[in-house]
This record gives C-alpha cells, sequence and structure tokens, in this order.
C-alpha cells in the first residue's frame, strides 16, 4: 500500500463520479442516515467560493482495476457532484453565504448572467487536497487496514458504525444482495422488530451478517468480532453467484423458522444474544427443521427450552463477547434446535 496527497479540481472530481462510467464510488447508502442538511451543503458550497480552508478528503485507489472509493469525505463529495451535476439541484437560502448562492439552483448558475457564472465556474475550479491510499482489494491484508483508517478516519462527529464501513469496503454482489434481503424479507422484517434498540445504520444487516457467520464458522471466533465478521465478509465477497444465492437461500428459509420461535417467546423486544442464538440454532439445522411434520410445535417449544436452558442462561448474562461465552451459549442453541 501507498499513501500519497494530491490536489483535484471540483470539476475533475465530479467528471469521475459522473462522467468516469463508475471511476469514482462514493457509496452514498453507507451512511444514508448520517447525512449533512441543506444548510450544511449550502455553506460548504459558499466556503468552496469564498476560497477558505477545506478539510483534506481520503480516497482509496485499487491499482488493479483503477476504481477509487471515498473513504473520508463521503458528504462533501456528494455536494461537490450534486452541485456541479447536471440534475437541478437548489442551495439552501441560508443568510450567512454569499448572496448570490441563496436559494439559487445550481442550473440557474450555470446558465446566468456574468456574475452568477462567475460563481458557479469558481466551483469547478478550485482545488481541494486529497489524500490518495493505492492498494489491492483483493489482499486480505490491505482490505483490513483500511478497515482500520475507516475507524480512525471517522472517530468524531457521528461515527460510522463496522457495518457501514464494511458496506464501502466490501461492495459488490453479497453485499448487494445481503442488503436486498435485509429490505425486503418480510420474514426478516418481523425478526428485526423483535430485537431491543435501533436496527437502522445496517444494524440489522450485521445481525444477519453475525448469524450467518457463526452458523458457519463459530469454531474459529477467538473474541475479535470485528475482524471475525471482516474475515467472512471478506471471503463473502468472493463468492460466486451460485454460493451467494445458496447464502441467501439460507437466510430466507431460516428467517422464516427463526420468526415462528421468536413469535412464540412473546411480543416483548428481545436481547440480541438471544435472537442470535435463535437464528443460528435454526440456520445449523434448518434441513432437519424443514423436514419435521410437527415444524412449527417443534420450534415453538425449541425456543422455550432454550432460554430455560441454565447453560445458554449463563451465557447470555456474563462476559458475552468472550470467545469461549459465545461458542458455549452457540452450541447449546444449535444442540437445542438439533433435537439433542
Amino acid at each position: 500500500m501507498v499513501a500519497y496527497n494530491e490536489l483535484r479540481s471540483c470539476a475533475d472530481l465530479n467528471r469521475m463520479y459522473a462522467g468516469g462510467k463508475g471511476k469514482l464510488e462514493l457509496q452514498p447508502d453507507f451512511q444514508r442516515e448520517v447525512v449533512w442538511r441543506r444548510a450544511e451543503q449550502a455553506r460548504f458550497i459558499d466556503s468552496l467560493v469564498k476560497r477558505l480552508p477545506i478539510p483534506s478528503m481520503c480516497f482509496s485507489l485499487d491499482a488493479k482495476t483503477q476504481k477509487w472509493k471515498v473513504i473520508d469525505g463521503l458528504q462533501r463529495m456528494t455536494t461537490i457532484t450534486q452541485f456541479l451535476g447536471t440534475a437541478e439541484w437548489k442551495v439552501d437560502n441560508v443568510e450567512d453565504i454569499h448572496p448570490l448562492l441563496q436559494g439559487v439552483t445550481n442550473n440557474q448558475l450555470r446558465n446566468g448572467n456574468q456574475e452568477q457564472r462567475g460563481i458557479y465556474d469558481s466551483v469547478e475550479d478550485i482545488s481541494v487536497p486529497i489524500t490518495v491510499i493505492r492498494c489491492d482489494y483483493e489482499n486480505d491484508s490491505h482490505t483490513r487496514y483500511l478497515f482500520t483508517i475507516f475507524n480512525r478516519l471517522n472517530s468524531g462527529g457521528v461515527r460510522l458504525n463496522n457495518q457501514e464501513i464494511r458496506n464501502c469496503i466490501y461492495s459488490g454482489y453479497f453485499n448487494d444482495e445481503l442488503k436486498k434481503f435485509d429490505r425486503e424479507n418480510k420474514n426478516w422484517s418481523a425478526i428485526k422488530r423483535n430485537i431491543w434498540g435501533s436496527t437502522d445504520r445496517f444494524r440489522s444487516v450485521e445481525v444477519a451478517l453475525r448469524a450467518l457467520a457463526f452458523t458457519v464458522g463459530r469454531d474459529n471466533y477467538e473474541g475479535n468480532l470485528a475482524g471475525f465478521l471482516n474475515n467472512f465478509m471478506q471471503k463473502a465477497s468472493k463468492a460466486s453467484g451460485v454460493q451467494t444465492s445458496e447464502v441467501i437461500d439460507l437466510l430466507t428459509r431460516g428467517s422464516e423458522a427463526a420468526a415462528i420461535v421468536l413469535t412464540a417467546l412473546g411480543r416483548t423486544k428481545k436481547s440480541l444474544t438471544l435472537v442470535e442464538a435463535v437464528l443460528v440454532g435454526v440456520f445449523s439445522n434448518i434441513d432437519a427443521i424443514d423436514g419435521y411434520a410437527d415444524r412449527d410445535q417443534f420450534l415453538s417449544k425449541s425456543g422455550m427450552r432454550l432460554i430455560a436452558e441454565p447453560e445458554f442462561a449463563e451465557g447470555a448474562r456474563y462476559a458475552l463477547a468472550s470467545s469461549q461465552t459465545v461458542k458455549n451459549r452457540l452450541a447449546k442453541a444449535v444442540a437445542v434446535f438439533g433435537r439433542v
């Protein structure tokens, strides 16, 4: 990996995004719940017009594909591309910005009188500092390092959570299908309503990822949850379309069964520890479960058995993330839903 600094004009950055056939990935949805307000966007455009100092952005550059991704600076890049884009975009009417910017559209400035065009051109021409990290997205050590960089750069303000970062670093078919499942599957929506706390900002996507990762590889869990999930998603991002379809099928079948379990346990919100155990227990035994004549009754009774198990209750109360505790409580869940 190589890091270096460079200056690029806003016009060049917009061409990389809009005219470069996907050369620059903004990944706008990975931070969809924490976007700038219109007033903040207006003040950023005003800062460009007035040539005020702009903090450096950080991009990654895949040496093999020559594709760029925004690591730090998503809100600034989104504002630049909206202002310089062909679609009409209105600058918010904020009192402390340049009078010619207040409440006007980008097209009015682009096609206006000489003074208005001068304002628009000044944004196109100004150069902003960028730190470029040249790397290989196929190299596991590089993507692990990028994950660390994301965390460091987003340590202030509204911090990105780990799944939001994975959504950017491990973008691709598997990630898209996982998000689509999270949005569209009705049984999964019912499961999300059972989880205590918010499920926005990709928290529910991470729950699905955790269930999958612990189903196939819990024996390899060593206590570092972020690293464990990163490794799973790194491998999944390289999977074939057929393999990804099999994973989504497991999620689909398993969620239908798990929703029955959680419904039987009552309407109250449940801890992530319990929901995760139910998912892993069901996912690990789904082929057998789907073959039972008394499937629904079995699922309901197994859920009650699980919460009554002293070993599970103990593992759900103390040292929740420690390696052995996680393995013990998930092994108990797998045993309970396996008729053991």
